[in-house]
């Protein structure tokens, strides 16, 4: 007659073995997909271009304001209208706006290689296994 304690003991062996057997694939991270490299590399440019619609906007805003002549003293003028925006602001916007409709059709992530999408991998124990089994015709080999 077994006893529960021993059945709880034995399924607690069985889980260790298990773990010892596979891993979180080291490619994925356990996920079972990674990013499209076309997908990382749109990212990365429209990155690159806010960056630079933001430097050109904050360059427009920071601009000296015009000195006012010494003889003049200095009168409370009415609120003028912003500048427009310099030309490179539109120009980098135009090119942002042009970017996002140039998005990859490709799904942002696709299945791992590695793993081939089950997101685990073979320990060095766990090869060992799957050799032994294929050997006594138990597994196929792909």
């Amino acid at each position: 007659m077994t006893v529960v304690g021993d059945r709880a003991a034995s399924a607690g062996l069985v889980a260790r073995l298990l773990d010892a057997l596979e891993d979180d694939c080291a490619q994925c991270g356990g996920s079972g997909t990674t990013p499209n490299e076309q997908w990382l590399a749109w990212h990365r440019r429209a990155g690159e271009l806010i960056a630079v619609a933001q430097a050109a906007r904050r360059a427009h805003e920071w601009r000296p304001a015009q000195a006012a002549t010494p003889a003049a003293p200095p009168v409370a003028a009415p609120e003028r209208p912003a500048a427009p925006e310099p030309a490179i602001v539109t120009a980098v916007e135009r090119a942002i706006d042009d970017h996002m409709n140039a998005r990859p059709s490709e799904p942002e992530k696709e299945r791992c290689a590695a793993c081939r999408g089950l997101g685990r991998e073979l320990t060095p124990a766990g090869r060992q296994l799957a050799e032994m089994l294929a050997r006594h015709g138990f597994v196929r080999r792909e």
